[in-house]
Parts: C-alpha cells; structure tokens; sequence
C-alpha cells in the first residue's frame, strides 16, 4: 500500500514537474509576443517623438486624421504660420524639441487675422490635425478650448472663425485635397463661415470686392464717355477747305 502511494506520489510531481516548465515556456512565449506587439505599437503610435518638421510626421498619422496636441509659442507673419511646440503622448524632459510650423488650411490670413491669432490663440495650447505636409510647414485643421460667455468650455475651429469675423478669405483646395472627401467636409464649414460673414457685412470680401467691382464698373463707363466724345467731336470739326494757289 505504501509503495503504491509513493508511486503515485513520484507520478503527481513528475506531472507537477512538466506542467512546470511547460508553463513557463507559455508564459515566456507570451511575454516575447506582448514585447513585439509593443515595440510595433511604439513605432507607430511614436508616444515620446516631438515633432519640429514637416517630415517628421509619419505619412500614417495624416492618413488617420490623427489628433496632435501642442502649444502655440508666437506666431510667424510670413505666411501666418503658428510655431507649434508639439507634445507627445508621454512627454520626456530630456528629449529636447524646436517649433512645428503650422498653417491653418484652407484660408489666407488678413493683417486683422494676424493680430487677432496673436491676440487669442498665441501663447495657448491647441489640438491639430495633419492634413498636408509641404516642404516648410504642415497643413492642419486647427482648434481651441476656451472658455465662452456662458463660463463653459468650447472648442473653436481657428479656420471657421476667422473666416466668420472676416479676417480671411478662402483659398481654393487643389488636388489632392480636391478630391478628399473628408477635406471637402472641411471646406464646406470654411464657405459657411464666409458667407456668414458676408451676411454681417464683416471681412475684406465685404468691402474690397465691392469696391474692386464698383472701380471696373467706373473704368467701363468712362471708357464708353470717352468714346462717345471722340465720335462727337470728330462730327463737329469743320472741314478746312482747300486753297489753290495760282
């Protein structure tokens, strides 16, 4: 009787052994998958990279319309680029990084523009999404959160408001963005806001393009005055009449 129990004994940790080992193996096979699932979700999510160019923004973050968060340290009057110190998703102190140049798509920025993103968006953070990337800036749908009238939070698309005060005008999407369906969302919001702007008879469309109108309307008037006096003074001129001289 006792040899049969230490027999089955023996035969319960020589299982117990195996099941041992074995499990290790599985837990070590588990690990190595996770750390390589990991290291490829790193490389792409890129939780630590700040990006200070265009071509540091992998081509995958634009084709997801993926959300960036930064802040807006000044604002460049070349081309009212704002200078973007971009923050990762896990922000390292030692990792040092410069400006993204950021252009508002879709819009041409007046001087009142100009002063007014000094004014409300410089020196705050904002959220962006990559839409184009050219040599020396990054074309983005830009926002922010402030507070409104009512001490509540909300979210300003930087575009649409310019474009509803009149402190920019729209510029015309060319391709790829032409044939970009979700871009064409974007631009509809943009025209909204344009002529919402018109309607309150605020912005340079208001006043520029009606007075640019008025002036080749003045020019052909008095072109056609003018036409009309020559042809009237030329039937009015009395001939000269010949002298014969003998």
């Amino acid at each position: 009787m006792e040899k049969a129990k230490e027999k089955l004994s023996n035969v319960f940790h020589s299982f117990s052994n195996i099941m041992e080992r074995n499990s290790r193996g599985v837990e070590i096979g588990c690990y190595s998958v996770a750390l390589v699932g990991l290291t490829i979700a790193m490389r792409k999510v890129k939780p630590f990279s700040k990006f200070s160019k265009p071509s540091d923004i992998p081509n995958h973050f634009i084709h997801e319309k993926r959300e960036l968060v930064g802040y807006v340290s000044r604002i460049e009057p070349d081309g009212a680029l704002l200078m973007v110190h971009h923050k990762p998703l896990i922000n390292l102190p030692f990792i040092q990084g410069g400006h993204l140049p950021v252009k508002i798509s879709g819009v041409q920025v007046s001087g009142l523009g100009l002063s007014w993103l000094q004014t409300v968006v410089a020196g705050n953070d904002i959220k962006f999404i990559p839409i184009v990337k050219e040599r020396n800036f990054v074309q983005c749908q830009v926002f922010l959160e402030r507070e409104s009238k009512e001490k509540k939070p909300q979210v300003l698309n930087v575009g649409e408001s310019l474009l509803k005060i009149g402190f920019a005008v729209i510029e015309q999407p060319r391709k790829p963005l032409s044939e970009d369906s979700s871009y064409l969302t974007y631009y509809h919001r943009l025209q909204s806001a344009e002529k919402y702007a018109l309607r309150q008879r605020m912005g340079l469309k208001y006043y520029v393009a009606p007075t640019l109108e008025l002036s080749r309307r003045f020019y052909h008037w008095l072109r056609i005055l003018l036409e009309h006096l020559v042809r009237q003074l030329t039937r009015t001129v009395p001939r000269i009449p010949k002298v014969y001289v003998s």
